[in-house]
């Protein structure tokens, strides 16, 4: 009689490896407590040895940050051409909600226990942004070539309308409504991209 074994899993290694680490500790932090996001439990989920970790990341801070870092890495947010400003903020705004309202999320629970993993929840945030510049700037650029804005526009109005999605996202914990996104575009933000282009305008006039 036959012996049927099942077939060994494949060793791992490097850039391979890490990423499967990654993964796994990206949906400890979707799946569980933040007390629960631990090395055991990571390595775990990801098949492999507490020191397979260590080797990488010195504790769960560097392993939180990459793992976001990662998962936000893969949620990049894609240049939009509707032909108008209005619908290109809005494309920029649904899929900053759809790709990473999750990760809002998941940074708001460990904010809690910030100081449980030896930093501020504003060292967490700051530590798992992609970029300073913000994805708002695609639908500026759009703008511009079209000639559709000619002013500059303050940074604190570029970053208004994702600063203010991740306010309700961390209030609510839940991903924002189309309606809260096209609220924020045609109240807030066109409004001020028309004050600013309407005083660009008549001080160039003088």
């Amino acid at each position: 009689m036959e012996e049927h074994s099942a077939p060994k899993r494949k060793r791992r290694r490097g850039k391979v490896l890490e990423e499967a680490i990654l993964d796994a500790a990206w949906e400890q932090l979707s799946a569980c407590s933040a007390e629960e996001f631990t090395f055991d439990n990571v390595a775990a989920r990801a098949h492999t040895s507490k020191p397979v970790l260590y080797r990488r990341w010195p504790n769960r801070t560097e392993l939180f940050v990459a793992a976001v870092r990662r998962h936000r890495g893969r949620a990049a947010i894609e240049r939009p051409d509707t032909g108008t400003l209005r619908g290109d903020v809005i494309s920029i705004l649904l899929q900053l909600n759809s790709k990473q309202a999750d990760a809002v999320m998941v940074l708001a629970k460990f904010g809690v226990y910030a100081d449980w993993l030896g930093v501020s929840a504003h060292e967490l945030y700051e530590r798992t942004m992609m970029s300073d510049r913000p994805s708002i700037m695609m639908a500026i650029e759009n703008a511009r070539t079209r000639g559709d804005i000619t002013c500059e526009l303050p940074e604190s109005l570029l970053r208004m309308p994702g600063e203010l999605g991740r306010a309700i996202i961390l209030r609510d914990m839940r991903p924002l409504s189309e309606a809260d996104i096209i609220a924020t575009v045609d109240e807030l933000f066109l409004p001020l991209v028309d004050h600013y282009e309407r005083l660009a305008r008549a001080t160039g006039d003088r």
